[in-house]
């Protein structure tokens, strides 16, 4: 393999779709080049998710892998007003004060952004450094973070068409979204294997459904399954990635309820915090039935997979982002969605026994017009490496 000429600051955070996306595109460069760790610098925020203590999700995932990180300070621009807003606002000055020592101090070729408050502060200091900018979008309503640093960008990489009106036209390429390898294949080893395989021995009987309320979790998802969980378990088998929320402590409950379940039905239903990038394909390729979130990662991956779901769009999102990102999957027949406000057990157990019974026929064309599989080749080639 040849050897990367060019140092690279990636940047993106605040969620696990940001962060994800961004691993995924340093995974790629691992692939074609022998150094690219050597020449790839992480830049990450240090604020956590709503609702949680501790480290930011990125920094969380990347002391997991061997790439080279800075954590600056992160600040948020919200819609609304209080103490906390001016809180994060300098916050957003400290993280701009930060990133410029970072990037002033490593000189990179380029950054390549992949959305989140972190970024803003990152690529106005690069702008001001005069260091070409590459920015992906993942979703179809770009997030606020993406449509300001769009305006120093130098190009602008969409996952769907649809989100060309919220940048300038001469700056979009649509690419697709950036994959991570894992997510499209099963992993033989693991906890997650293990549990895969005692569930697929009865899997005609009681078929397989993953729901997850992405990286952080649902409150409103995993108590609409504790509700069911007894009637559940007597038809389907479960695998629940409930989040690790402090505030609802929903794991720990939930796994109460698994103890309170017959012991002939304790494997039918498996609880989990989180399953990283590395396991979830063993998931995907083996389930009936995903239920969870629609954010355009997830979107992107079952799509791809042509796999069934039920989806329940958080509802106080960018300009609603996740419902068109739903509408994507349902206009191909391959999802119900139910309104965050329309859920309750009886509903979900409904609609779960009708998607499951349902015949799906997609043509080959719209898949591949909607989720394209060559997108990093696109970008490589779009910023010269």
């Amino acid at each position: 393999m040849p050897e990367l000429d060019k140092k690279i600051v990636v940047t993106g955070g605040g969620s696990g779709g940001h962060t994800n996306t961004a691993i995924a595109f340093i995974e790629e460069l691992e692939n074609k080049y022998t150094n690219a760790l050597d020449k790839v610098l992480y830049i990450g925020g240090d604020l956590a998710m709503e609702g949680e203590k501790g480290k930011s999700i990125e920094e969380k995932i990347l002391k997991k892998t061997e790439i080279k990180y800075k954590i600056i300070r992160a600040g948020k621009l919200q819609r609304y007003f209080n103490l906390q807003t001016i809180r994060l606002l300098f916050r957003s000055i400290g993280g701009l004060i930060d990133s410029f020592r970072v990037l002033k101090k490593n000189k990179p070729d380029l950054i390549f952004s992949t959305g989140g408050y972190v970024t803003t502060p990152v690529c106005i200091s690069a702008w001001i450094l005069k260091i070409p900018i590459y920015i992906h979008e993942q979703t179809i309503n770009a997030g606020l973070a993406n449509r300001i640093s769009g305006k120093f960008a130098d190009k602008i990489f969409i996952t769907f068409p649809q989100s060309k009106e919220h940048f300038s036209t001469n700056k979009v390429v649509h690419t697709g979204n950036i994959i991570k390898k894992d997510v499209l294949k099963e992993k033989k080893s693991g906890e997650i294997a293990e549990v895969i395989k005692n569930m697929k021995k009865n899997k005609e009987k009681q078929p397989i459904i993953y729901i997850s309320g992405g990286s952080q979790g649902s409150h409103i998802i995993n108590a609409t399954i504790r509700e069911m969980l007894d009637y559940l378990v007597q038809h389907y088998q479960i695998i629940l990635q409930t989040g690790d929320n402090t505030i609802h402590n929903d794991y720990k409950k939930l796994n109460r309820d698994r103890q309170k379940l017959p012991k002939s039905k304790q494997d039918s239903f498996y609880p989990i915090k989180y399953i990283n990038s590395s396991e979830v394909g063993t998931v995907y390729n083996n389930m009936d039935l995903f239920i969870g979130r629609a954010g355009a990662n997830t979107i992107y991956e079952i799509g791809l997979l042509q796999k069934k779901s039920i989806l329940i769009p958080i509802p106080w999102v960018n300009k609603n982002e996740q419902y068109h990102n739903a509408r994507v999957l349902e206009n191909l027949g391959l999802t119900k969605i139910i309104p965050e406000g329309e859920l309750i057990s009886d509903t979900l157990f409904d609609e779960i026994n009708k998607m499951l019974n349902k015949e799906i026929k997609v043509k080959k064309e719209d898949i591949e017009e909607c989720f394209p599989k060559n997108s990093i080749k696109k970008i490589f080639k779009e910023i010269g490496i």
